[in-house]
């Protein structure tokens, strides 16, 4: 399970505007967008978030690992480290898509890709690495945190209703 927390930090090293501002304020601020961009706001936050995930995972399993200052570092998200120094690259892709790790592939075949466990599935361990981390759950934990009450909002009315079991 991911933790709200994580989500918010994701927010904070994705939103330069957002870096200080309280989780209230974050909510605030996507409360404000239109219900048109949540899928794009949802998908750059998502990305963020497994980079911070799997660079986690690696760490409990005892493998140094960071993640790169610039969320738009080129080809590459994180740096694998031993014995202080960087020996690997990673490109992280958060997505359901085999055609979108396909093209990746395609563009950069000497990079080590790391994906969602449902993608991965659909690739020789070879040429992709299973992160153990789903997509799903990834976009859930966003959603859940940041996008649940503009896309499904409570209504006064509706709390009425689920008081006295009226349908709403």
């Amino acid at each position: 399970m991911i933790e709200e927390f994580s989500v918010f930090d994701s927010v904070r090293r994705g939103y330069s505007e957002l870096a200080n501002e309280s989780n209230t304020s974050i909510l605030d601020y996507f409360a404000g967008i239109e219900e048109e961009s949540i899928a794009g706001h949802l998908s750059h936050i998502k990305g963020i978030l497994f980079e911070q995930e799997y660079v986690e995972q690696l760490g409990f399993t005892g493998i140094h690992a960071e993640i790169f200052d610039a969320t738009n570092h080129p080809m590459t998200d994180i740096s694998i480290f031993e014995d202080g120094l960087s020996v690997n690259e990673i490109q992280l892709k958060a997505t359901d898509s085999v055609s979108y790790v396909n093209a990746t592939i395609a563009e950069n075949p000497d990079i080590d890709i790391v994906t969602t466990s449902e993608v991965a599935a659909s690739f020789d361990p070879d040429l992709v690495t299973d992160s153990g981390i789903e997509d799903a759950v990834l976009e859930q934990a966003v959603s859940d945190t940041l996008f649940d009450e503009v896309v499904n909002p409570v209504s006064p009315l509706s709390i009425i209703g689920w008081f006295f079991g009226l349908p709403f």
